[in-house]
């Protein structure tokens, strides 16, 4: 049996996400060779090449780039920082994988996909939200086969310290297809802060309440709270002509501890109570979990050419309608008014 088309990767920016999560992934995956590292600082970079055995430090992001001896670079930098760096990336012949969001601004996303799109050899991706992707391949089945039918109606409520609504239209653009328009409200409310997230930043108490239209004309809502308490469960909840199903993402993967309901749930329209819904072996682990999304082991198998990846990766499309999106957000929020969403991408 042959080994693995060996990848080498450049590392720009590796911060804690991508030192807990991104690099031990990538290390699993056979074949991967990590061979230059630029952080902020040198002494930073030092640590990540010490802890993790890259071959070398570079003296800043355009050497890694510049490399010849790399094939795939991450960019883990700051939203603001990626057309800057990225657009480099893709002119220099090299796969990218980007962090969330794909920019700061929909400008930035626009060049960033304009630079790959002029370049169809190369893999480009936007590292995923980490929210339902162990929830992904069930639910596309369910929507697949029919079990809800025809979608008719579509709630997410979810209870972050933070709004991040980008997150959630991510899930629902792949499951439910484009949106067309968004209509924004806000609330704010004048008491204690309340709930932190992983860095210890504390929340605006406040309500959101996204409504959108789909293309196939169904209402979606987006509700978010930061004042729910920890007994609020997030969660999709989908109705069509011929039934229902309600999908909790595990509390690991949310990120939030009072997420003690988790798995899928449903009822056709005859019934008169929701069951759990079975989830097929194949889709479960040894242990009985849902089987997540594997990140860098689908970004690495495009990058040798082995499979494209899952749907649940963005590509920078996704990436560029993500930002169009929160874009008719702030538009709407502004204004109190309903924003049409474009149905042809802008590069």
């Amino acid at each position: 049996m042959t080994s693995p088309k060996p990848v080498r990767i450049g590392y720009i920016g590796a911060g804690n996400f991508s030192q807990r999560r991104l690099l031990p992934q990538l290390k699993k995956v056979t074949g991967v060779e990590l061979v230059a590292i630029a952080n902020r600082t040198p002494e930073s970079s030092q640590k990540v090449a010490d802890a993790f055995g890259f071959r070398r430090v570079a003296k800043d992001w355009r050497e890694v780039v510049d490399a010849k001896d790399v094939d795939v670079i991450v960019v883990g930098t700051r939203t603001d920082m990626h057309p800057e760096m990225c657009v480099p990336v893709l002119e220099a012949g090299k796969h990218l994988l980007s962090m969330n969001a794909i920019a700061g601004n929909l400008e930035g996303a626009q060049a960033m996909l304009k630079a790959a799109q002029a370049r169809p050899n190369l893999v480009a991706l936007v590292y995923p939200g980490q929210f339902y992707l162990r929830e992904e391949a069930m639910m596309q089945r369910l929507l697949r086969e029919g079990y809800v039918g025809k979608v008719l109606q579509v709630f997410s409520y979810w209870y972050s310290p933070f709004f991040g609504l980008a997150s959630q239209f991510e899930i629902a653009n792949r499951w439910f297809g484009a949106h067309t328009r968004v209509l924004s409200y806000r609330k704010g409310f004048d008491i204690p802060s309340r709930g932190q997230d992983d860095r210890g930043r504390a929340g605006r108490p406040e309500s959101n309440i996204v409504l959108a239209e789909l293309a196939g004309g169904a209402p979606i809502t987006y509700v978010h709270s930061t004042v729910a308490g920890d007994s609020a469960l997030w969660r999709f909840e989908v109705y069509g002509d011929q039934g229902s199903v309600y999908c909790y993402p595990s509390g690991q993967a949310a990120g939030f501890a009072g997420q003690v309901k988790t798995g899928f749930f449903g009822a056709k329209v005859s019934d008169k109570e929701i069951q759990p819904v079975p989830v097929p072996a194949e889709m479960r682990s040894a242990a009985g979990e849902l089987l997540s999304v594997p990140v860098e082991a689908e970004f690495i198998a495009a990058v040798r050419g082995e499979k494209q990846p899952s749907v649940a990766v963005p590509r920078f499309l996704d990436g560029v309608r993500m930002m169009e999106f929160a874009e008719a957000w702030r538009k709407s929020a502004a204004s109190g008014a309903w924003v049409s969403l474009p149905q042809e991408v802008a590069v």
